[in-house]
């Protein structure tokens, strides 16, 4: 039992280590430095040496409180549609860690008999940059701003960030509630 809260543990410090990764918080899973993925690589040695160490209930333990799933996997692939009046949207991740330049997120809508419409790829740059700019440096640049230390530039850029997350908020008008409950959940100790 002190070998599966010790496993428990790992992963939990390796989850703070790869961003405080939660399931797919992103369309791609995080990539570790050369020492976390070594330690992930030494804990699935743990995990699963001999074969049979854990019963059905402690490796599912192991696997969704360490997100083992998706945290230092060799590959990763990961598909979800959603249906709406005009067809379905396809939308399917494809990661490789020995081979960045080839992860993928893509989206393909299809009409009801299944012709694309259109089709949309993201490589790992773009998601990156996107991310950085819309989570990180707007909220970087909010806090500036509230303050009165941002420069003429920050506030543009910032003003640029808002004019784009407005677009969001016009489609799916819930996340911004959920944006704000989850940055004031952030922001407490």
């Amino acid at each position: 039992m002190r070998r599966v809260a010790s496993l428990i543990l790992c992963g939990g410090v390796l989850s703070l280590a790869a961003g405080g990764c939660r399931p797919l918080i992103s369309p791609m899973p995080a990539r570790l430095d050369n020492e976390d993925q070594k330690s992930i690589n030494e804990s699935w040695e743990k995990a699963l040496v001999p074969i049979d160490r854990f019963d059905n209930q402690a490796l599912l333990d192991l696997l969704l409180t360490t997100k083992a799933y998706q945290i230092g996997v060799d590959k990763l692939e990961f598909r979800s549609e959603k249906s709406y009046s005009g067809g379905t949207v396809v939308m399917e991740i494809r990661y490789d860690r020995l081979s960045p330049e080839r992860d993928r997120f893509e989206v393909k809508v299809l009409n009801p008999e299944g012709r694309i419409l259109r089709q949309e790829s993201y490589d790992r740059k773009q998601i990156d940059r996107t991310e950085q700019e819309l989570s990180i440096d707007f909220n970087k640049l909010h806090r500036k701003r509230e303050a009165k230390e941002a420069s003429p530039e920050e506030i543009k850029r910032l003003e640029a960030y808002e004019a784009r997350l407005a677009v969001v908020q016009q489609i799916f008008p819930k996340f911004n509630e959920k944006r704000e409950k989850d940055d004031k959940e952030k922001k407490q100790p």
